[in-house]
């Protein structure tokens, strides 16, 4: 073995070869035969600590930053949330009713012989809450391997982490679909529903049509608002969320008609603007859960007023940490956290048959299903 034989190895090597003041320490092979040697044998494998657990070699280069899992929360965005009040079953609100406000005939003077009356009901409306609870377990001799790996978060941070990105996707689910038979932002039994004819289109929602006809839609949608609403300014939609295939086409037509894509013409040149004189803001934004979405399953545009009082969700509890307490029987610290959420509150959408604040456009073809 590279000039030794077995006696030579345990006698001049391991005693005569070894200074007194080096004795009992270890070499590794790059000491004892040079780099090239040790190359042949040394190579990214785990060792085991004292406890036996498997550590990476120090002969590594740690990364301290960690590669986490990415998630797309979009809800809070898109739907005005009211925060606050505690632990609740239910969250309530009331509606009014008005009755003989006004009339043409509602005049009072030399010819009036009865003089009006107005009549105000309240109704109480409620929507469901839900609890988000979750708990983990840390335990003591977790904590105390961390202790020699150095990285950029604690393993306490690291948890809390997954537990506000768990929240924070069933909070979205809550607000755009809804959980357990309720409905959500995108697919509430109580918004108007228009058919858009998109028969000639040779792919999905508007490809393939000419720019006019999509400059005339979005037109139309505010158009029907300013004559529901008699003109009134306050309910033009401000929001308009269409599927990832829409968002797609309008970014990328060019004409040159435009001095940018179709998307930033329609957005800074369309009837709410012209109407308002630019009091109103459009926002368009792509949601891939619209994407499927409709009464064909062909796509589904959401139209609202993002304001507080036309569309809202209610978080009586912010998901946050509740308790901490040591478990001996599992050699752990357990954490709890929990959070609360109202389904979504849309006070003036109250029948499809009848027009509200939120509006729904659904495609009713899609070439790729032909």
């Amino acid at each position: 073995m590279y000039g030794f034989n077995a006696e030579q190895v345990t006698k001049n090597f391991y005693i005569d070869s070894v200074p007194a003041k080096k004795r009992g320490k270890c070499f590794s092979l790059k000491d004892s035969f040079g780099s090239k040697i040790a190359g042949n044998f040394i190579e990214n494998v785990k060792v085991h600590d004292a406890n036996f657990a498997f550590l990476t070699t120090k002969l590594s280069k740690l990364y301290t930053e960690l590669v986490e899992p990415v998630s797309n929360v979009t809800y809070h965005k898109d739907i005005p949330q009211d925060i606050g009040g505690g632990f609740v079953d239910y969250v309530t609100h009331y509606e009014v009713d008005w009755s003989g406000i006004m009339n043409e005939f509602n005049l009072v003077g030399n010819n009036a012989n009865i003089i009006p009356r107005i009549n105000a009901g309240l109704n109480q409306k409620r929507v469901n809450v839900y609890t988000w609870e979750v708990a983990y377990d840390l335990r003591f001799i977790e904590l105390e391997k961390m202790k020699k790996i150095e990285i950029s978060k604690s393993i306490e941070e690291i948890y809390k982490d997954i537990i506000i990105a768990g929240w924070d996707l069933f909070a979205q689910k809550v607000a755009y679909t809804g959980i357990n038979g309720g409905t959500g932002l995108f697919n509430s039994d109580k918004v108007m529903v228009t058919a858009i004819d998109n028969s000639t289109t040779t792919g999905q929602g508007f490809e393939g049509m000419n720019d006019d006809v999509l400059v005339s839609f979005f037109n139309g949608i505010f158009e029907m608002y300013l004559i529901n609403g008699g003109y009134s300014i306050s309910v033009l939609p401000d929001t308009i969320l269409f599927p990832t295939f829409v968002g797609k086409d309008l970014s990328s037509r060019y004409s040159e008609l435009y001095t940018n894509t179709l998307r930033s013409f329609i957005k800074e040149h369309n009837l709410a603007i012209d109407e308002t004189g630019e009091e109103v803001k459009v926002t368009f934004a792509s949601r891939p859960q619209l994407d499927t979405l409709g009464t064909y399953s062909a796509g589904r545009i959401v139209a609202y007023k993002k304001d507080k009082r036309y569309v809202r969700i209610d978080i009586p509890h912010p998901m946050q940490h509740y308790v901490t307490m040591p478990n001996i029987e599992r050699m752990a610290y357990t954490s709890a956290f929990a959070g609360q959420i109202s389904d979504v509150q849309l006070p003036y959408n109250t029948d499809a048959n009848q027009f509200g604040i939120v509006t729904y456009w659904d495609f009713t073809t899609t070439a790729d299903a032909e």
